[in-house]
């Protein structure tokens, strides 16, 4: 209704339909998860557990911290929605923005929000139950635990100074398997945004029994790794941008080359990680930068860019603390910096083409086992009839069939699988797998290959230096020498 002048009215929003609203804010568990954690911390919390029960009809999800704890009038606070804005100002470490997230990542999962507080001063309780919201069509909280809570509470020992944030009635996140699934699928997204928080050890953080450890998007312990150095931006405060380059997937073991490629893999996970203080809050993607796209000649490029809390609406950061983009003063700067890191990543790859190629050189006599033939705009792989091991197969046996055998195998290569799993896979390269060859396996493979010879000594000598030069088995020179003086392949005749 209109005020006395007639001049102004208050339209106040209904709980119910906003209630709705708000649980439509796109959350999944990882992300809901993570808000509450950027709770705990704000709190001065050093341990965070996620405990879960997975009981048809009777699952719940419970996020318990060590951290201040909160009074009455606090905790009062902290469940309204919109508590503490955008522009509020706020304490160092603080990682809240909008004062919605406890709220919406919560809802976004559960029917029943209930917040337990302890402080020295006792226990405080503030409960949002959807179904009382609607009934009454206003925010209304309930401030008693119930026995539920309080026994749960008990259950996981919630017992000292801190807070649990309690999820009932998952109608969003499942139950049962769904439910075990999703928190255990969380995990290696948490300790990707919170891995500053865990190897500095301000974070110990606990999920469904298993402790976090961080994970490095920028490979800086390996010593193949390339820090193209850190450069200061101006953006209503200073920016720190360091460009990183992955080293070559063949300098990296297998668990090496799959822990790297992250939660979305080798290719998704190239491009931007921003960090809001420790928080990282935006994981690969170039930040719609002009003419940045996902390739996978750029994988190995991985840009770290630190920004100040108190600037964060200037790139847009959203309630869920997972999307960003960055002021348009600094774009420029950022591309010409991305347009490096990228182009380091494809000279990796390029470099470790030319030195299979300079190896060629070196060694006339070397050769390799496919070529690969253009024609009529089509590319067909073929086994190289002058590698001198197969030249021994066709000499040795009947070469009519020996072709046939080749034919077969050029004419079955999954070419096209080939290709999509290594788009799918960033992972892999030609050679990554090869490379990977223990000396007793080369040994056993050279020891077949070398038993197979002919009695001719000039093309035994030929088929030793083609395989010595050749990975795995210019990595053992010694062990060649040693199985050549053993096999005596110089005496036959």
């Amino acid at each position: 209704m209109p005020d006395a002048d007639g001049l102004e009215a208050v339209v106040a929003p209904r709980a119910s339909a906003l209630m709705d609203s708000l649980r439509a804010f796109g959350y999944d568990m990882a992300t809901a998860l993570a808000d509450l954690v950027d709770n705990s911390l704000s709190a001065s919390a050093h341990d965070v557990r996620v405990e879960f029960c997975t009981d048809e009809g009777a699952s719940w999800i419970a996020v318990v911290d060590d951290g201040d704890g909160m009074t009455e009038k606090e905790l009062h606070e902290a469940v309204r929605f919109g508590g503490s804005g955008p522009t509020a100002e706020r304490r160092a470490g603080d990682l809240g923005r909008f004062g919605l997230g406890l709220k919406t990542a919560s809802l976004s999962q559960c029917r029943v929000l209930t917040v337990l507080s302890r402080t020295p001063h006792g226990v405080v309780c503030r409960t949002w139950d959807i179904d009382l919201v609607r009934a009454a069509d206003d925010w209304r909280v309930r401030v008693v635990a119930d026995e539920e809570a309080i026994g749960i509470a008990r259950r996981i020992g919630f017992d000292a100074t801190g807070t649990m944030v309690l999820w009932r009635r998952l109608d969003h996140a499942g139950e049962g398997a769904t439910l075990a699934r999703r928190v255990g699928q969380s995990r290696s997204r948490l300790r990707m945004w919170f891995h500053r928080y865990i190897a500095r050890g301000r974070l110990r953080l606990t999920v469904g029994g298993h402790v976090l450890a961080p994970w490095d998007p920028f490979c800086r312990q390996h010593m193949a790794t390339q820090d193209l150095g850190t450069e200061r931006l101006e953006a209503d405060g200073q920016i720190h941008v360091t460009p990183y380059v992955l080293p070559h997937p063949s300098r990296l073991s297998e668990a090496e080359i799959k822990d790297s490629a992250g939660p979305r893999g080798w290719n998704a996970q190239q491009g931007f990680y921003v960090y809001r203080g420790d928080r990282m809050v935006s994981a690969g993607g170039w930040l719609g930068l002009s003419e940045m796209v996902i390739a996978p000649q750029t994988r190995l490029a991985r840009i770290e860019i630190s920004i100040d809390p108190a600037s964060d609406h200037l790139w847009q950061v959203d309630v869920r603390k997972s999307r960003v983009r960055a002021p348009a003063s600094i774009e420029e700067d950022l591309t010409r910096l991305a347009t490096a890191a990228r182009g380091a990543s494809v000279a990796v790859f390029r470099r470790r083409a030319s030195l299979t190629v300079g190896r060629q050189r070196r060694d006339r006599e070397l050769t390799f086992g496919w070529n690969q033939e253009r024609k009529h705009g089509a590319t067909r792989y073929l086994v190289n009839r002058q590698h001198p091991v197969v030249q021994a197969a066709l000499t040795a046996g009947p070469r009519a069939h020996v072709e046939a055998l080749l034919r077969m195998v050029e004419r079955t290569l999954p070419v096209g699988v080939i290709a999509i799993e290594a788009e799918n896979d960033m992972g892999r390269t030609s050679h990554a797998a090869l490379e990977g060859l223990g000396e007793a396996e080369a040994r056993a493979d050279l020891e077949v290959m070398l038993g197979a010879l002919p009695d001719d000594a000039q093309a035994q000598a030929a088929v030793v230096r083609a395989l010595a030069s050749v990975e795995p088995f210019n990595r053992f020179p010694d062990m060649v020498t040693d199985i050549v003086r053993q096999m005596n392949l110089g005496a036959r005749r």
